[in-house]
């Protein structure tokens, strides 16, 4: 059974764009309450060596991801630690306007969960609860399509309980029986959860953080037209997601 270390946190700012990853389940996370609070988030960590990043900021090289053909839905990707207070506040305050637009069409959100403050060390809080948040996401993902409701649901259940239990880092077993309870299919998040199943998909997160020049986490960024959220300059965080146009 795994140990657990404590996490350190500062405030910096940030900045992201997106790449090729593995594919994810498309996520329908509702939060609770829609009100905007500054993007400052924990930072002072940027991981190069395992991940093969820059720690210097994105260049003028950096460009959107292409959209799909016909669609004119809004999508954006939210970068976000489970040992960050700043993204669990982020998480409370934001996710309810984010989940109302992703439930009525109008978004398209994909949670990159990442190790920022882990930097790599299993035994950290923040690598365990971003690897079991994989682990339960790839439970779901057999057997159900992309932006499931009940899927999505399940895993802001998770979300939400990991970040609570960020100052008492529960053990591998809490975090295997919780996905059991939200609905997660035991055995493989057991046997994923043991294995690190989720390390690619971190390790994919954290090389975009790396190579995008990001600074810090929560990160909200439109894959419309690589354009970071920053309440002093965009305002109102819905205007921001809906209007293409005012990003």
């Amino acid at each position: 059974m795994r140990t657990t270390m404590a996490e350190n946190t500062a405030t910096a700012s940030s900045s992201p764009t997106s790449s090729a990853r593995p594919a994810r389940l498309g996520v329908t996370l509702a939060l609770a309450a829609a009100t905007v609070v500054a993007l400052t988030g924990c930072a002072d960590a940027i991981r190069n060596a395992e991940h093969g990043g820059s720690s210097g900021p994105a260049g003028s090289s950096s460009s959107a991801p292409e959209q799909a053909a016909g669609t004119e839905t809004s999508g954006v990707q939210i970068f976000e630690d489970f040992a960050c207070p700043h993204c669990a506040a982020f998480h409370e305050q934001n996710g309810g306007l984010i989940h109302g637009l992703v439930s009525g069409g109008e978004l398209e959100a994909d949670y990159r969960i990442v190790d920022f403050l882990g930097q790599g060390d299993p035994e950290s809080w923040s690598t365990r609860a971003a690897n079991a948040y994989y682990c339960l996401e790839g439970s779901l993902d057999s057997g159900t399509g992309s932006g499931d409701q009940a899927a999505g649901n399940k895993l802001h259940a998770f979300q939400s309980w990991l970040f609570e239990q960020a100052t008492a880092q529960p053990d591998d077993a809490t975090l295997v029986a919780q996905a059991d309870e939200i609905g997660g299919d035991a055995a493989s998040v057991e046997q994923c959860v043991t294995e690190d199943g989720g390390t690619p998909q971190i390790t994919a997160a954290m090389s975009d953080f790396s190579d995008f020049g990001l600074r810090g986490v929560p990160s909200v960024y439109s894959t419309a037209d690589a354009t970071l959220y920053d309440p002093e300059q965009h305002g109102d965080l819905k205007a921001w997601l809906t209007d293409p146009a005012g990003q």
